[in-house]
């Protein structure tokens, strides 16, 4: 097939097989990323001792502890923020206690077929 396209005589711009961008196209995440950026930042030293947290201890450390005391003081939300955390999310297993169905055989019809002896 002719090369449709006269400025691009010969050239390849990546050998056959290669992705012209193998990283792909970058995922935005604005809000999170701020987020992300945020909870590394070291408290200011009167909200740090007012949490009794440690020296060099950040907004995510008072987040967490914070989630961690809610949850203690009955917060489910919390409670379950908590263990997701930890654990990832519930799966949902469903079990169900049935007795196998019972069937009457001999209500069913039968068709006699004849046999032939040879």
């Amino acid at each position: 097939m002719a090369n449709r396209n006269p400025n691009t005589k010969g050239l390849t711009p990546w050998k056959p097989g290669q992705s012209g961008n193998p990283s792909g196209r970058p995922h935005l995440q604005p809000i999170s990323d701020r987020y992300a950026h945020i909870a590394e930042e070291k408290l200011p030293e009167n909200i740090r001792k007012k949490l009794k947290l440690g020296p060099g201890a950040t907004y995510g450390d008072a987040i967490a502890l914070r989630t961690f005391q809610a949850a203690l003081e009955g917060d489910i939300a919390a409670t379950r923020e908590v263990r997701e955390a930890i654990e990832g999310k519930a799966t949902i297993r469903v079990t169900e206690e049935r007795e196998p169905p019972q069937f009457d055989v001999s209500a069913v019809p039968t068709l006699h077929v004849p046999v032939r002896s040879n």
